[in-house]
């Protein structure tokens, strides 16, 4: 199939095709610098959104649609951190070293992204956008015609448009280096216009006659300490410069910014494009086995290495290796609540890897018409072995899990299940040797040079279709009634709440159908509390040696100079980190009770509460707060507790276990000594403030709540307006099942929000809901909160249950911080 690029050129061509052929010299050359100009201006058109990615979006060329885009972009410069802004000789395009720099010289605007359908779900690689309609494919055929709009998608969205290949490349062999019987050949390769692109290349060859396999490498200087390892395994070393030097590597690909003028590629497409062109010169090399060319990189290499294997289908295999955002890792699920690598955060601090671009869906992730997941796609039917380190910093096992499905339906699909592999392990970011060992297992096995058992390598291990075989249970929403908003003082069938006297029992009904919904808890004991000695700095390591430091921070550092901690365990040998202030010179203050704060964490699978909690936890210390945080099941130190949960308990749930928990915590809480049994208070974000609210309602011992972030109610339907709804609980996170069947009746569940909420009434609870939350819409959010006042207003305590609603997104920034420090510190009247 022709390139795109050839058919645009073409096309800009044909209107002036007669008058080109009436020309010469001078104006022949004057000629060919306007019809560049027109080029770039057709690419700009064909940067337009393609309609099978925007599923038939209205015409965004009206006044309204205008507005819209300008607020977005002001909104994004407003709420988001300014980019870093390179250093020299690092650039986001041949003119911009900042996001910041792009916007104002292009005047770019986001897409109108009420014209865009929000899809919360990964994109399915296996359903195509044709004529408006979405078309399951079903042929091969089709699946080729999918890979192409993918690739269009990717390149526009994500990482910019590459050059067609070269025709005119060339190697030269610079120099011969022998070490033993190993040989190196340092090339430079030449090609593009007037010849002026370079890229060097050193071929480490193993001895032997060939034809031998290859390993490509894109840090030139040493391979990432995996080269040793290659050659000893019979495959040759192919090592392109075109990594990042801040890692003392070199980087020819900067240079085609200028060569290249008209094509956007961002600078993982560049190091990607190099990897191709490094094929390029394999493919004229009679020693190399064609058959067997594999590519590999680590972090930000690995995301070019999916990237060039994504697009090149010559290289025959791919090893992606912990590259975690911008790799297999899809968007949709690297936001700020899974406290890892958002496109809010990767783009601030390296925005010339992307095109400017992805910076505008920072926040809006679910109006991105392509993903990673799609990138990953494009591999298959080649061999591929996904690997993550699930307990690294940056980690997030749902993301990754979920991702590897995507794509496994892929390899189903075209019949080569068994090229692709999960490869997980504990531990930080870096690969060890082990890791490089295993890879090249996986390679060997691929390319039928020894067999090796292929990796699959489950931790969350969850589905819904897999929880319903385990428990066997049968819901048949249709026999619960339709239920709306704020209906609950008023049930059909039922006496009217009319007093405070009549409130209790209709409370009592609506946790039975909450704890319905949590499941069957199996009978246990609630042991009593364990205390350690206080203690302040980096403590003893809790875990095993191959958990990262992650979790050895813990308790966190006293930033604050006022703040010391002590180890608390509670229910099923669960243990927690108790923060509490000091005196002068760090002394324990005696004879005082503190009131005390239970910190909630998001959905951080990789690190539980210790990353991104040391703001909060300091901020609460230092008005006087007790603090304690804890990892919940399925997170952090407790990562793997999921595994088999279900296998275990099919009829509770990962929810109910969560409050079990955090109610243990409270019952650990009664019995410390300086603690304040009647202040105790609840504050989490997004997974945190879900577990708090419902806590709270089940534990009158909570004296105050604060969700950030935290919930939208289901009944309104929320799928329909781009949030997960129930599918959020049942199917995605695995919290409770039991709602799955509730799926599209969604006013039928026995318990909404609304109800959560009206049954912490009278006490206190404060809200924080972002306009832009893509997870709760701000609308229903507000519509839960008013139905809940019914309950408060009944109670005499209209005011005591708050709502704010920032404009911003689904995050936790300082502002909301301090909001919630704030609001906590008022009501234990500090």
């Amino acid at each position: 199939m022709p390139d795109s690029d050839s058919l645009l050129f073409r096309r800009v061509a044909a209107r002036d095709l007669i008058a080109e052929q009436a020309l010469s010299g001078p104006s022949r050359r004057d000629f060919f610098l306007g019809l560049l100009g027109s080029i770039t201006q057709a690419r700009a058109f064909q940067a337009q959104p393609h309609p099978s990615l925007l599923a038939g979006a209205p015409s965004t060329t009206d006044d309204a649609a205008l507005a819209r885009r300008r607020e977005a972009l002001a909104i994004l410069r407003k709420v988001l951190p300014p980019t870093t802004r390179l250093a020299a000789g690092r650039r986001v395009t041949p003119y911009d070293k900042s996001w910041e720099e792009w916007v104002d010289r292009t005047k770019e605007l986001p897409p109108d992204f009420d014209s865009m359908p929000s899809r919360p779900e990964l994109p399915d690689p296996l359903v195509m956008e044709e004529n408006g309609r979405r078309v399951r494919i079903t042929t091969v055929s089709q699946w080729r015609r999918q890979r192409d709009l993918l690739r269009d998608g990717l390149e526009k969205w994500i990482f910019g448009r590459m050059p067609p290949a070269p025709g005119n490349l060339s190697g030269t062999v610079k120099s011969l280096r022998h070490e033993g019987d190993i040989v190196t050949r340092d090339v430079l390769l030449e090609f593009g216009p007037q010849r002026k692109g370079t890229l060097r290349l050193a071929l480490v060859i193993p001895p032997g006659k060939g034809p031998f396999p290859v390993l490509m490498l894109n840090n030139i200087r040493g391979g990432g300490g995996w080269l040793g390892l290659t050659l000893r395994r019979g495959y040759i070393g192919c090592l392109y410069a075109a990594a990042d030097p801040f890692y003392g590597s070199v980087d020819d690909s900067d240079a085609w910014l200028d060569l290249y003028p008209e094509y956007d590629f961002g600078c993982l497409a560049r190091w990607a494009w190099a990897g191709m062109r490094a094929v390029d010169y394999l493919y004229t090399l009679p020693f190399v086995d064609k058959r067997c060319i594999a590519i590999t990189g680590h972090s930000r290499n690995s995301k070019q290495a999916l990237l060039a294997a994504a697009f090149d289908e010559r290289i025959t295999a791919v090893i992606p290796s912990r590259g975690n955002s911008g790799e297999v890792r899809p968007w949709r699920y690297a936001t700020s609540m899974f406290a890892d690598e958002s496109i809010e955060q990767i783009t601030e601090e390296f925005p010339h890897w992307f095109h400017p671009r992805l910076r505008f869906f920072a926040g809006r992730e679910h109006k991105l018409p392509v993903d990673q997941n799609l990138l990953a796609s494009l591999v298959a039917p080649r061999p591929m072995l996904f690997s993550e380190a699930f307990t690294e910093h940056q980690g997030n096992v749902l993301a990754f899990e979920e991702s590897y499905k995507s794509v496994q339906s892929v390899y189903k699909f075209l019949g080569r299940e068994e090229q692709l592999g999960l490869y997980q392990r504990p531990g930080e970011h870096a690969a060890s040797p082990e890791d490089a060992e295993v890879y090249l297992d996986f390679l060997d096995t691929a390319f039928q040079r020894k067999q090796y058992p292929r990796p699959e390598v489950w931790i969350r291990q969850y589905s819904y279709d897999r929880w319903l075989s385990l428990s066997r249970e049968q819901i048949d929403p249709l026999r619960h009634p339709q239920r709306s908003l704020g209906d609950y003082l008023s049930l059909p069938g039922e006496l009217p709440v009319k007093s405070p006297e009549d409130w209790p029992a209709r409370r009592r009904n609506i946790l039975a159908n909450l704890r319905w919904a949590m499941g069957e808890e199996p009978p246990g004991l609630l042991p009593s509390p364990r205390e350690g000695p206080p203690r302040a700095g980096r403590p003893r390591p809790l875990r095993p040696s191959y958990f990262p430091a992650m979790l050895f921070e813990r308790p966190l550092w006293a930033t604050n100079s006022v703040m010391r901690s002590t180890r608390l365990s509670f229910g099923d040998s669960q243990t927690s980190d108790l923060y509490f202030p000091v005196g002068k010179n760090r002394r324990p203050l005696t004879g005082k009770r503190f009131p005390v704060v239970i910190w909630l964490h998001e959905y951080s699978y990789a690190t539980g509460y210790s990353r991104f909690s040391q703001p909060i936890v300091d901020a609460l210390v230092a008005k006087g707060f007790a603090v304690l945080a804890f990892d919940q099941i399925g997170f952090g130190a407790r990562v793997e507790h999921v595994r088999y949960f279900y296998e275990r308990f099919p009829h509770w749930s990962l929810m109910g276990r969560m409050i079990t928990d955090t109610r243990a915590a409270i019952h650990a809480l009664l019995a410390a000594e300086n603690i304040d049994p009647s202040r105790i208070y609840l504050c989490g974000y997004a997974l945190g403030a879900k577990v708090g609210l419902m806590t709270a309602a089940f534990d009158e011992r909570v004296k105050g709540v604060v969700s950030v972030c935290g919930f939208s109610p289901l009944r309104p339907d929320s799928p329909a307006k781009g949030a997960e709804g129930v599918k959020h609980y049942s199917h995605v996170h695995g919290l409770l099942p039991r709602w799955g069947p509730f799926v599209g009746h969604e006013n039928r569940l026995p318990v909404d929000w609304d109800e959560i909420l009206a049954a912490i009434a009278p006490r206190p609870a404060y809200v924080i809901a972002p306009t832009l939350d893509r997870y709760a819409p701000v609308d229903d959010v507000g519509a839960a909160v008013s139905a809940a006042r019914k309950a408060y207003r009944l109670l005499g305590a209209p005011d005591a249950l708050e709502l704010e609603t920032p404009v911003n997104f689904n995050r936790f920034p300082e502002e909301f911080q301090k909001r919630s420090v704030g609001w906590l510190t008022k009501i234990a009247g500090l």
